[in-house]
């Protein structure tokens, strides 16, 4: 028995001292906290305290924009005999990470040599639902830091690996999923050297489980109720995914995969140490309208997250200085894996057998497969002016750019690679280098070393290092077919077509080919480089009517149509066209505008013109003539800034915009109207639109100006207000617009019957001040109706208003209803229903109501004008300028 004990006591001191970490928590969801202990018997001087971070107010950013913080306590610092430590809390010293402000009391330094170090510490979860660290009453996800992280390298977020072993009560009716191996009813341990111990806190009368066997692994999968079959379908996923990988990759170091449904809204995933989180989109909204429509984009997003077993998590990255060996390399395995299971890369499924399916494709202008979608995010990059390296570090690259650059050229850059080496080999080099860091912190120049052993270090350079945006070219010059690879050593794979047959090569320079007759040269015709330009890819120049799964529009010069039909109370139209495009650049063409007009009883069709430029995100022209409508230009200018928000890069966008419109019918009907709009709602809550108009309508001179602003204070509030005027004049006091603009009467069949609207007629000024305070109720789990739509909360808006006008003013009172609902695609849709009161100085008084319909999120309940909003409110004659 002596021996029994004796063995007992060695086997817990080995197993305690394997560990780097051992934590003993406890889980409060009434607080939302977690306090625990942790000790660790390494000499680990620095500790990243990840709660902390942004917990302060930021100096950069509009209050309306910044979400509820967490924040970690620490309550003490001791050595194992109960002495307590000498350590600090410092401003974590990474710049890269942000802001000074953001990163305060961030780091906790240890500042005396001790064996053994004991911290005692308190994490507040934020009370914001959020994808992860978030409060739901059902839910909470920690992936990285609910715990101080020991850090390796303080100039980026390079977490040191370290094993853990982790002790947690649970209130009754709550359990864990934790991302190590479960030694008990409530431990569980790392099996090897992890970045984190994550975890998931779900309640068990909300969520279930289903498990699936694959030889020494295991997936299972956590769902809420009601979700069995898509959990099925995602574990089904996951085994493919896995047995394809563990086979070409190596053994994962896990015994178990927790895959997780997060409530937050969106089609995302979020990837550590043996958990998985998949966005609420995947489970709730996949199979809106058509069933089945998301698939090939949910196994897509499985197998990406999955790789990061392999690239990201099991082989540790810093996160700020080199995410590309993370996000890059999960996408190209995602991506070669689908195309090696499936054979193509679908990014929906249009095969579905649903007669919505070719309209939803056409509609939303969806892309068909993955391979366009890049493609696409590459053009929007370079359209946008953003010129960035893969390896380059995040304060690099514009932030709402970085997917483009991480995850869109990144992934090509390893599918140049493909081309170059085959890709069995290239996956039996990323096994070697899985083989030898998992477990451990690459550093760029590490990769980089590793990949020159097996690869030119000049095409290494070209695909990781490049920051130009790359445009290979093939054109007929002096009887040769020339190839210009722009001096750079990219693999370019050349396809050549003769009536004899064809055959391929890759190469890293450029060349030239013998003239053939009737000989057609291809470059890159899988779209493996991240070539940016590809209709100079293919000599002679594609063209093709209308595009194919065969024929994308980045590569040929398309002939195709377009129709757009509109119906009105005077009757319906239909405008269409057809044109020659160079995507997404250019397109000229013949259109025709036809119709019937209940006006006069008669039917109408003329013929004219189109043309329209794009030759970046920031300039535009646009061109149409026909009879019916005479000439209609219009042109818009932005002007592209970096905008620092106060988080590791600067955001690319054009805060300053003008719009030039103008329309020549006749000499009696013809205008011209600039638009100035500045948008500076991010940093200060303030939107501003300026508008001035001049011509004649109806052969009546007409000079009209009109302002338009919004203004939200920086207040820390459930409830911010915002401030609203509209101001229009006529310069000559024709009377142009329409005092209740934005109003159907409740109490009439028409305004022009309303016992308060009638009163008033047109006026030559209008001026509308509104004072709203809206308020957004957000539901912890969403509804779905008929498989139409989801139902995830409902803003409420309460406004104050007065019009002001030629003959008198009329006070308002409304409240504003707006649902948010998640249609296909998890796209949220904002429908704004307003009740309002209206009341004149004489006491007469009616019922309004209003509505709108906005896609995306949205900071505003009420009705605000948008783009060109003077003609929202004049009174328009029958002048076909309509």
């Amino acid at each position: 028995m002596k021996f029994f004990y004796i063995f007992l006591l060695l086997l817990v001191a080995t197993m305690f001292f394997s560990m780097d970490f051992n934590i003993q928590a406890s889980f409060d969801p009434e607080s939302l906290t977690i306090t625990a202990t942790l000790c660790t018997k390494n000499n680990i001087k620095s500790f990243l305290l990840l709660p902390n971070y942004a917990s302060k107010d930021n100096p950069y950013l509009h209050a309306l924009f910044e979400g509820a913080s967490g924040s970690m306590d620490i309550l003490s610092v001791t050595d194992g005999k109960g002495n307590e430590i000498d350590y600090t809390l410092e401003t974590y010293p990474a710049t890269l990470l942000g802001d000074e402000t953001l990163r305060r009391d961030t780091m906790l330094l240890i500042n005396e040599d001790v064996d053994k170090v004991i911290i005692h510490f308190k994490t507040h979860i934020k009370s914001e639902q959020l994808p992860e660290e978030g409060g739901y009453n059902d839910f909470i996800l920690y992936r990285f830091g609910w715990y101080p992280l020991p850090i390796e390298d303080q100039k980026g977020l390079r977490i040191k690996p370290h094993r853990w072993q982790l002790s947690m009560q649970l209130p009754e009716g709550w359990e864990a999923v934790v991302g190590g191996e479960k030694k008990g009813s409530s431990s569980w341990k790392s099996r090897g050297d992890y970045l984190s111990c994550p975890i998931a806190l779900v309640k068990r009368d909300s969520y279930e489980e289903l498990s699936f066997p694959m030889g020494d692994l295991r997936v299972v999968v956590h769902f809420r109720r009601g979700f069995e079959g898509v959990a099925s379908k995602l574990a089904a996923f996951a085994i493919q995914v896995l047995e394809h990988h563990i086979k070409k990759l190596g053994a994962l170091r896990y015994s178990t995969i927790h895959i997780v449904q997060d409530p937050f809204p969106g089609l995302y995933g979020i990837t550590a140490d043996g958990l998985i989180a998949i966005g609420d989109g995947f489970f709730t909204s996949a199979n809106l309208w058509v069933n089945g429509l998301l698939d090939p984009l949910t196994f897509y997003l499985v197998a990406h997250e999955l790789s990061h077993l392999w690239f990201g998590v099991g082989t540790g990255v810093d996160f700020l200085r080199n995410n590309f060996m993370s996000e890059s390399l999960a996408d190209y395995v995602a991506h070669s894996t689908t195309l090696e299971i499936y054979g193509k890369d679908y990014y929906m499924n249009w095969k579905a057998l649903d007669l919505f399916t070719s309209f939803i494709k056409s509609y939303f202008d969806i892309p068909t497969t993955v391979t366009q979608a890049d493609q696409l995010m590459l053009l929007y990059a370079k359209m946008a002016g953003v010129k960035a390296a893969v390896a380059d570090p995040v304060d690099a690259i514009p932030q709402n750019f970085s997917s483009a650059v991480y995850y869109q050229k990144g992934k090509r850059a390893f599918f140049s690679l493909e081309e170059l080496l085959g890709r069995e080999k290239l996956y039996s080099i990323l096994s070697r280098y899985y083989r030898l860091y998992v477990g451990k912190n690459v550093t760029t120049r590490e990769f980089v070393d590793f990949l020159e052993g097996y690869i030119n270090p000049k095409v290494v350079n070209a695909l990781f290092f490049e920051r130009d945006n790359y445009d290979a070219r093939i054109y007929f010059e002096n009887g040769v077919v020339k190839i210009d690879n722009e001096n750079m050593k990219v693999p370019l794979r050349v396809v050549i077509e003769t009536p004899e047959g064809s055959r391929s090569f890759v190469t890293l320079d450029s060349t030239s080919l013998p003239y053939i007759p009737a000989m057609q040269v291809h470059l890159d015709p899988d779209m493996h480089s991240f070539d940016i330009e590809r209709h100079n890819n293919h000599w002679p120049p594609l063209f093709k009517g209308g595009y194919s799964e065969e024929q994308s529009r980045y590569d040929a010069y398309l002939l195709s149509t377009h129709g757009i039909v509109g119906f009105s109370a005077s009757g319906l139209d239909y405008t269409g066209e057809i044109l020659f495009e160079k995507f997404p650049y250019y397109g000229i063409g013949l259109l025709n505008q036809s119709g019937y007009s209940s006006d006069d009883g008669r039917g109408y069709s003329y013929t004219g013109a189109s043309l329209y430029l794009h030759p970046d995100l920031y300039r535009s022209l646009e061109m149409k003539y026909s009879k019916f409508e005479g000439i209609h230009l219009s042109m818009n200018l932005g002007i592209p800034e970096k905008l620092y928000i106060g988080d590791s890069s600067p955001i690319l966008i054009a805060r300053h915009n003008f719009s030039v419109e103008g329309r020549f019918l006749d000499t009696g009907n013809y205008y011209i109207q600039g638009l100035y709009s500045f948008n500076d709602t991010l940093k200060h809550g303030l939107y501003l639109e300026i508008e001035g108009l001049t011509g004649e309508i109806n052969a009546t001179p007409t000079y009209m100006g009109g302002f338009y602003g919004s203004w939200i204070p920086n207040v820390n509030s459930e409830l911010i207000p915002s401030l609203n005027l509209l101001a229009v004049g006529e310069a000559l006091g024709k009377r142009f617009f329409d005092p209740f603009y934005d109003v159907l009467s409740f109490e009439a069949t028409s305004n022009a019957l309303d016992p308060l609207m009638s009163k008033y007629p047109p006026t030559s000024y209008l001026l509308d001040f509104r004072v709203s305070l809206p308020y957004m109720i957000i539901m912890n789990r969403r509804i779905s109706f008929l498989n139409l739509f989801n139902l995830g909360g409902i803003g409420i808006s309460w406004e104050l208003g007065s019009r002001i006008f030629d003959s008198g003013y009329v006070f308002d009172a409304s409240m504003i209803l707006s649902p948010i609902i998640y249609i296909i695609g998890d796209t949220p849709l904002q429908i704004n229903l307003g009740f309002s009161f209206l009341m004149d100085a004489e006491g007469t008084s009616t019922l309004g109501i209003k509505g709108g319909i906005s896609f995306g999120s949205s900071i505003y309940f009420n009705e605000k004008l948008g783009f060109s909003g003077m003609e929202k409110v004049i009174k328009w004659k029958n002048s076909g300028l309509q």
